[in-house]
């Protein structure tokens, strides 16, 4: 299984991967799952759960005062899916 949270250097989860600042991040991470799925495919696998990971706060950062999230932890999970299901749904 796959737990699809795109994490960075200094923190465990980028605040929104849609953000051309996490290119780097997203790239790298979509580079270790290929090789996941790549693994699994020629191992005949017929199945590789991935489950979008992007958590509420203190994972997903907030501002000061407020606590107000920075990104809706929904909608960023949501664009993963989009994003994973676009990359790895082979003939859907």
């Amino acid at each position: 299984m796959i737990h699809a949270r795109i994490g960075f250097d200094q923190g465990p989860q980028v605040n929104d991967p849609r953000a051309p600042e996490w290119s780097d991040a997203v790239n790298c991470f979509m580079g270790w799952w290929d090789r996941i799925v790549e693994c699994h495919y020629a191992k005949g696998s017929e199945f590789l759960p991935i489950t979008t990971e992007f958590g509420p706060s203190p994972y997903l950062p907030v501002t000061p005062y407020t606590q107000k999230t920075v990104a809706s932890q929904w909608e960023l999970n949501l664009h993963m899916l989009g994003l994973l299901k676009q990359r790895y749904c082979y003939g859907s």
